[in-house]
């Protein structure tokens, strides 16, 4: 198998043979005396086959906010003199239909996490598509709880 190795084509496993031109069929012309046909630079195999496309990718948080086509609210827990405000930072993997495939916990207040939690796995984005199929979609979503409003007690009569 020939395959480069910095500038040089490697014909075998110890071969190591200069390139010294284009034959007159445009093959490399290199130091056995032999033609190889060209690759568009460095490569493992001189014919050299399309990579796969990626099984999922990452995308940052305020693009992949933009195809957020559903969102659930979360639910406040009850309040268990703790802290009831702040930001849950989740990470999310989004499925080729846009379903939230699965939702791991990165950082924020932990008495608020599962509420996030539950509330991100109902959300729902426009597929990802790339060169026109969908593809699985790695980002992080940020939940913010703001402080709860207080709601005031009607004064009684006097």
């Amino acid at each position: 198998m020939a395959g480069w190795v910095g500038n040089r084509l490697q014909i075998g496993p110890t071969e190591n043979h200069v390139y010294y031109g284009l034959d007159s069929s445009r093959n490399l012309l290199m130091s056995d005396g032999r033609s190889y046909p060209q690759c568009n630079g460095p490569c493992d195999e001189v014919a050299t086959a399309q990579a796969p496309p990626p099984h999922r990718i990452h995308v940052k948080e305020d693009v992949e906010k933009a195809k957020l086509i559903h969102t659930v609210y979360p639910v406040y827990p009850p309040a268990n003199n703790k802290r009831m405000d702040g930001t849950v930072v989740l990470r999310v993997i989004i499925g080729k239909d846009g379903a939230v495939n699965s939702v791991r916990y990165v950082s924020g207040p932990a008495n608020l996490m599962d509420s996030a939690v539950n509330a991100v796995l109902q959300w729902r984005y426009k597929p990802t598509l790339m060169n026109g199929a969908p593809i699985e979609v790695d980002t992080t979503v940020s939940v913010v709880f703001p402080p709860p409003t207080k709601v005031a007690t009607p004064f009684a009569n006097k």
